[in-house]
């Protein structure tokens, strides 16, 4: 009983020790926050090209030109498939601007009619007209010299997104060559009698981090495909935007999904009927099945093995902390804590060894041996 108490004791002291490092680091990162975007993107893109990159440099490729190439073959693929879609896009992007005062104006109409029946029927919450939603917005009567610096914080917002999408890709091209060797240096910092554990939990991260990545990435595309294609189908008016915006909101998990799914019922309900509308809908509940119980379980192997209200609070939490940012490093932050946390607490708490994770480092000493294995005597010669 006594042993327990002091382990509990060591417990609780180790877990406030780590509370306060974790703490110390938090606000530091805090006050360095603005490098942090251009590094999560660099960290995304080391994830997804650095497998082809060592496959590259085990065929004898070095890594500065394997690096090169993989770069140039992505850039190739995006520009190939820019050129591709550019007349279609265009095109579309045309008829939205055509149709965009119209649509606008059937939305504001709309926001009114709900509000006088919010009003008229004495409603519990009553929906605001679009002028109080201007004016809540600061959208409604301002004066030229907040426009201006309303234009001006737009214009320094779009500058560093830009900074941060040219800065990401330097930043992973260096990252990429010169992984090997970061690698090694951080192995030297483990002390050798831990350094296997440590090696097979980083492998344990990698897959989980990574698997993430590469596999949202290609969820989402598989699914901005699927619903692109049914909107089509449907005869929905800018079906290939709606289904690019619903590829793309994919990336975050659970909450992504209907996020894209709004911008198609908008347009179906402004530049259609409630028909349309509801064939939207459908459109988009069936490309989310057929993601959910065949192509996430395939592509994504269960590399991130989270309990789906978990997934939940960690995009509430990542999301108020973080931004755009949080929500899609909150999966993959919360599986790492897991992994971590879990190891911890079954090694250095409950004293299990976790399988595959926690073999000893050294041979045993002989004496733990056991004895020699007994020797058959030879048959005696004929």
């Amino acid at each position: 009983m006594e042993e327990r108490i002091r382990t509990v004791g060591r417990a609780a002291w180790w877990v406030i020790g780590i509370a306060g490092v974790l703490t110390l680091i938090g606000f530091l990162a805090y006050q360095l926050r603005v490098v942090f975007p251009p590094l999560v993107l660099a960290a995304i893109i080391v994830f997804l090209l650095n497998p082809i990159v060592t496959w590259l440099h085990g065929r004898g490729v070095p890594r500065v030109i394997g690096t090169a190439l993989t770069y140039l073959a992505f850039f190739a693929i995006v520009v190939g498939l820019g050129l591709l879609l550019s007349p279609l896009v265009s095109q579309q992007f045309d008829e939205l601007s055509e149709r965009f005062p119209e649509v606008r104006a059937d939305v504001e109409d709309t926001i009114d009619e709900y509000h006088d029946k919010s009003v008229e029927n004495d409603w519990i919450v009553k929906v605001p007209t679009v002028k109080e939603i201007e004016d809540q917005a600061g959208g409604g009567d301002r004066k030229l010299s907040e426009r201006v610096t309303t234009l001006r914080k737009l214009g320094a917002r779009v500058f560093h997104v830009g900074l941060i999408f040219l800065l990401g890709p330097i930043v992973a091209f260096y990252l990429l060559i010169d992984l090997p060797s970061i690698r090694r240096s951080c192995e030297a910092l483990v002390p050798e009698g831990s350094r296997s554990r440590v090696l097979l939990l980083a492998q344990r991260l990698n897959l989980v981090v990574g698997g993430f990545f590469r596999g949202q990435l290609a969820v989402a595309l598989i699914v901005g495909v699927m619903v692109s294609i049914g909107l089509a189908v449907i005869g929905l008016p800018l079906w290939l935007i709606v289904g690019m915006i619903a590829g793309l909101f994919n990336i975050v998990p659970l909450i992504g999904p209907y996020i894209g799914a709004v911008p198609g019922i908008v347009i179906a309900l402004t530049t259609k009927d409630l028909r349309a509308a509801v064939g939207v809908a459908v459109v988009m509940i069936v490309a989310q099945q057929i993601d959910n119980h065949f192509i996430t379980p395939a592509v994504m192997r269960r590399a991130v093995q989270l309990h789906p209200a978990a997934v939940v609070m960690a995009l509430l939490a990542f999301g108020t902390l973080g931004g755009f940012f949080g929500l899609l490093l909150a999966v993959p932050l919360t599986a790492t804590f897991k992994v971590l946390g879990g190891h911890l607490w079954r090694r250095y708490v409950m004293g299990v060894s976790v399988p595959g994770l926690d073999e000893p480092d050294e041979e045993p000493p002989p004496e733990d041996r056991g004895p020699p294995p007994r020797e058959e005597a030879a048959p005696a010669p004929a």
